[in-house]
């Protein structure tokens, strides 16, 4: 019976610490945008090695700029008031995000540095959308939905 109660509690700390690692961040405390509240371990294979991440996990995404479908009636013209399909298609890059001020440079890790230029769907306040050259849109559909850390630069 102990070994039982042993195991039940193991499970539930396991079930706990891979929902928390999941979402690393609880939105009821109160932080500065772009970090993470807390300090996490990892595994180094030695024993814990303390890391501390420089941003926070979001939904990061792509779009293709001048795709009516994808943006709004005037395809090429960010929120901010630029001509996106010139600035994506002289490589610059270029994303929309809801959660800080346009002209922001957010670090996306896996993908590098981005500044905001356009706004999304309300529903989507806490994702990052990729500005993607308009032939691109395999490029884009492949990029997909993926979950990687985004650190406000300025």
């Amino acid at each position: 019976m102990k070994n039982r109660s042993i195991l039940l509690a193991i499970g539930i700390a396991v079930a706990i610490l891979s929902f928390w690692l999941e979402n690393p961040v609880d939105t009821r405390v109160s932080h500065a945008p772009g970090t993470v509240p807390a300090i996490i371990a990892a595994d180094n294979g030695a024993g814990f090695e303390r890391v501390r991440l420089a941003g926070i996990v979001r939904e990061v995404t792509a779009y293709n700029v001048g795709v009516r479908e994808q943006t709004s009636d005037d395809p090429c013209i960010g929120a901010a008031g630029q001509d996106l399909c010139r600035l994506v298609g002289e490589g610059r890059s270029v994303c929309a995000a809801n959660f800080v001020a346009l002209g922001t440079v957010l670090r996306i890790a896996e993908y590098g540095e981005c500044v905001v230029l356009d706004r999304m769907n309300p529903r989507f306040a806490h994702r990052v959308d990729i500005a993607m050259k308009e032939d691109a849109v395999e490029e884009a559909l492949e990029f997909g939905l993926k979950k990687r850390v985004v650190e406000v630069k300025n």
